[in-house]
């Protein structure tokens, strides 16, 4: 029956251990960025970044890639973006608050041996106060 029950609850690429969550890095102020592969529902990898949001202010996290761009606002604790294969991945924030507005951008270049969370990607992170 426990069985039955991870199989409805996990996508089976999750359940088979190739699509995993991996954090990657902490944004002041704003969250956490994580990422994750699929290597089993597509004929090359694919790459996702996601965002657990922890502030209580408004916060617009904006999704670049190549092909895609992406503008949401945290209003969840937990997005996620689209698995895309493209290999160079910006996610751009934008946080105001009383005191002033926060800017941030993480920037990932994902390779190809990124499917482990103990090898994470290439990642460049900018905070901008004010």
């Amino acid at each position: 029956m426990l069985a039955v029950a991870s199989a409805l609850v996990f996508p089976a690429s999750a359940a088979s251990g190739k699509q995993r969550v991996c954090e990657l890095t902490a944004v002041a102020d704003v969250g956490t960025v994580f990422w994750r592969y699929d290597d089993v529902h597509y004929r090359s990898p694919r790459w996702s970044l996601g965002v657990a949001f922890r502030g209580e202010a408004t916060t617009t996290v904006l999704y670049r890639d190549a092909r895609l761009t992406r503008n949401r606002t945290l209003l969840r604790r937990r997005i996620w973006f689209p698995f895309r294969r493209e290999r160079d991945q910006t996610l751009s924030f934008v946080q105001a608050t009383e005191p002033g507005t926060l800017r941030a951008r993480v920037t990932v270049r994902f390779g190809r041996g990124d499917d482990q969370c103990y090898f994470p990607p290439r990642t460049t992170v900018q905070i901008h106060p004010r």
